[in-house]
């Protein structure tokens, strides 16, 4: 990782596809998140069509290039409070570093603090929910001041179990301190499938928290005991970070996923597009 004034760059494999990858974040005189191609083609991060999984967020661009695994990266851009930023993608997908947002988030501390620029805050006046009944999953954005969080998940007959993990102001002393060291985390049984669906393919017990049947393979990669649900928190920050703003906003996430935060976002940009946006607060 090499750091200068407003311009970052992280290079190593990607926890998907295995190969090499890099991430550089630069500051912009252009509002926004804004992601930069070889063809010299720019779009902002809004105007990429995101889909996500289990394992992952996929940002997918008019020119036809998609980007993994943008989540750890976003997390850290909105936790440290940058809006407006260049980023360029080597390899297409971010690369996992130690599988938290940490190395991303410390990294982003040395820009100017005018990288975040005039943005306003998405606010809202009434709740936005998304469920998925199947996954007895959903996530609600409550109106705030400020923006909060509060996350439940719940791995019946798992070490993981039920963790909750709530922060009412999540600032970016909040979000350095407890959330951004908190790994990705998988449970063993799962990395069998994970492998023959040609994913994971650079994870390991240095980028992930590997749990089996009695706890954690590599303890020394869990933070806090509750480190799974504070890892939730750190996607769920990155995935609405797609929002290319903050939101004003209480988050609640029971059970959630990338899927599920991703159309919430969807149904954030509607209302950011509606036409009578300027009647709300």
């Amino acid at each position: 990782q090499m750091a200068e004034r407003n311009r970052v760059r992280w290079e190593g494999r990607g926890l998907h596809t295995g190969g090499f990858c890099a991430a550089e974040v630069s500051g912009s005189d252009l509002p926004g998140l804004r992601f930069t191609f070889p063809d010299e083609a720019s779009f902002p991060v809004e105007e990429a069509i995101a889909s996500g999984d289990g394992r992952g967020s996929t940002l997918s661009f008019p020119n036809g290039i998609t980007i993994r695994t943008v989540e750890h990266l976003f997390s850290a851009l909105a936790g440290i409070g940058i809006w407006n930023a260049e980023i360029r993608i080597e390899g297409g997908e971010v690369p996992a570093l130690d599988g938290s947002s940490g190395d991303f988030a410390r990294a982003l501390l040395s820009f100017e603090r005018d990288a975040a620029g005039k943005v306003q805050p998405l606010r809202i006046d009434a709740p936005v929910s998304v469920r998925d009944p199947r996954k007895g999953a959903s996530v609600v954005a409550l109106p705030a001041e400020h923006f909060g969080v509060t996350c439940v998940i719940d791995y019946p007959g798992t070490w993981i179990g039920v963790q909750a993990f709530t922060s009412e102001r999540m600032d970016r002393k909040a979000y350095l301190e407890e959330i951004a060291q908190a790994r990705t985390f998988c449970l063993e049984s799962e990395i069998e499938a994970l492998r023959r669906a040609g994913l994971g393919r650079g994870g390991s017990l240095e980028n992930t928290l590997v749990i089996g049947p009695e706890g954690p393979l590599n303890p020394e990669a869990l933070a806090w005991p509750n480190g799974c649900v504070r890892h939730k928190v750190l996607d769920l920050i990155g995935d609405l970070a797609l929002l290319g703003r903050p939101i004003a906003a209480h988050l609640l996430a029971f059970r959630s996923g990338h899927a599920l935060h991703l159309s919430l976002v969807s149904r954030l940009k509607r209302i950011l597009k509606s036409p009578n946006r300027e009647t709300r607060r």
